[in-house]
């Protein structure tokens, strides 16, 4: 019988995911659910303090805590036992969760338009271009006060075994301090066609040995653009219509395709060593320092081989993620999010797809960038019911995140695990050992992907934050696209390009 990469949190929990259309299967791993295991009598909980009977507070004494966030309806009866959880812990304590159905910077927006009316919540799911928004209006917290706390802290077990690239993730701002705190996290891979490709010998790739595995794991752009590109479009060329690995049946088809515009261009610079933003540390500004010759050379590099037909991102591609073509097998690759595993496979046209690090830069160690939202948490004032929210917020975020409920979260949600200890975990082994499911589905591909990911953790990269990052990255993406975009352009307009984006960054930093 096959195990399940999805697993079960507690019998409400299930009833509910079923209703959303679910398939979990029973896991040693959940949460405690059950209103039994509320404290009776006064106990110690995991931190050592005491705490009051849950019967001897009422309800309208008990303060509340609010987690807004965009936690979809398969995983909300997850995230649900966190907070059920916490509430039976901490019984002084009423956590809630506020579920937000647009998008992330949409999410920003409203939180901060909360803010003068009091009606913004005490932990936001967020990036950390929107916390340097949050503390610029002076709501972010400094979390180093609760991380440190001889009581209620993390031990030093526990800052060991959060993946180090996450923790530290929440320090990159312009003031001292852990402003986020690390939740569900992701970077990118790039899937490929194994169906098609794995054992496949081309002219003047690899030596004349068949490409696969260890071949893409290694593969640099300078590779890809000029080797691996140039025989698989003259092998395609070479096949009969029907027998065509690289279909041509949609507007937009291609080599390689590479979802997020904005994260390619700033990957490119960190694995090139080229600028581009920087945070004074004196001054405490933030920088854009991406129009220089390297990156304009790339972007010609880049432009040049979209107009080969090697590459396509989801700017150049009509705003549609390239997931979508590579599904479809007009595409060969596709670079996406770990937390999208699932829309690289198409159960109406199932493939065998590998997964692999992104290509790098010739020469240079291999770079990824550290993405997905973390959690942050804003302040409700000084006075002692303002601290009490700060102090309750803190514990929610370490209840969800123990070693048991990451290993749940990472289990059920796609997300990689942003604890060291999670990936040792039998049940998580077990769950993606890939031979125990059928090659053509999601199920194994999944299992991929979440082994995979470990590998990576040494190679994460993040970039400062600063009010007007976000500018920063926006102005990324419009270069991106525009040197994606097939056509001719000269290195005037180029130059034009890179101005106007600067520009457009620099009038929004401070």
């Amino acid at each position: 019988m096959k195990k399940s990469l999805f697993l079960f949190v507690s019998l409400g929990a299930v009833s509910a995911l079923a209703s959303c259309g679910g398939t979990p299967v029973a896991s040693s791993v959940a949460p405690t659910t059950s209103s039994t295991s509320a404290p009776t009598t006064s106990e110690s909980t995991s931190e050592g303090t005491s705490v009051a009977p849950t019967t001897s507070i009422p309800e309208d004494q008990k303060i509340t805590i609010t987690y807004k966030s965009t936690t979809g309806k398969p995983t909300q009866p997850y995230l649900e036992a966190y907070l059920a959880e916490f509430n039976a812990a901490y019984p002084q304590y009423k956590a809630v969760a506020e579920y937000y159905s647009g998008s992330y910077d949409a999410l920003k927006q409203d939180t901060i338009k909360g803010f003068s009316a009091g009606n913004y919540p005490d932990l936001v799911q967020c990036y950390p271009d929107h916390v340097a928004e949050y503390i610029n209006y002076g709501k972010g917290v400094n979390l180093d006060t609760y991380i440190n706390d001889a009581e209620i802290g993390l031990s030093a077990a526990d800052k060991a075994d959060y993946v180090p690239a996450y923790l530290e993730e929440g320090k990159q701002f312009q003031v001292s301090g852990t402003y986020l705190l690390p939740n569900s996290k992701s970077t990118e891979l790039m899937f490929w066609n194994k169906g098609v490709l794995n054992g496949l010998k081309l002219p003047g790739v690899n030596g004349g040995n068949a490409i696969g595995q260890d071949y893409f794991d290694n593969l640099t752009w300078e590779e890809l653009f000029n080797v691996l590109c140039p025989a698989l479009v003259t092998y395609n060329n070479g096949l009969e219509d029907a027998k065509k690995i690289l279909k041509t049946d949609q507007a937009y088809h291609a080599v390689f395709g590479y979802d997020s515009d904005d994260n390619l261009f700033i990957t490119l610079a960190q694995q090139y060593g080229y600028n581009y933003t920087s945070v004074n540390t004196t001054t405490g500004k933030g920088s854009a320092d991406f129009v220089n010759d390297g990156m304009k050379s790339l972007m010609k590099t880049f432009h040049t081989a979209a107009n080969n037909g090697y590459i396509i991102s989801k700017g150049s591609a009509g705003g549609n993620y390239t997931n979508t073509y590579f599904t479809k097998q007009n595409t060969l690759f596709s670079v996406g999010s770990t937390g999208g595993v699932k829309y690289q496979f198409d159960d109406a046209n199932p493939m065998d797809v590998g997964v692999a690090r992104i290509p790098h830069a010739e020469g240079k160690d291999p770079k990824v960038i550290s993405q997905g939202p973390g959690i942050t948490v804003l302040s409700h004032g000084n006075d002692e019911t303002g601290k009490l929210r700060a102090k309750g917020a803190y514990l929610l975020w370490k209840t969800m995140t123990t070693a048991k409920n990451s290993l749940n979260w990472a289990m059920n949600s796609g997300y990689m695990p942003i604890r060291s200890s999670n990936y040792a975990d039998q049940s998580y082994i077990d769950a993606n050992d890939e031979t125990q499911y059928d090659v053509k589905t999601l199920d194994r591909l999944m299992a991929r992907s979440n082994i995979y990911g470990q590998k990576l953790t040494n190679e994460l990269f993040t970039s400062p934050v600063f009010i007007g990052s976000s500018a920063c990255r926006n102005a990324g993406s419009a270069i991106m696209t525009y040197a994606l975009t097939k056509g001719d352009i000269t290195d005037d307009a180029l130059a034009a390009k890179f101005t106007e984006q600067y520009n457009n960054a620099a009038k929004n930093i401070q």
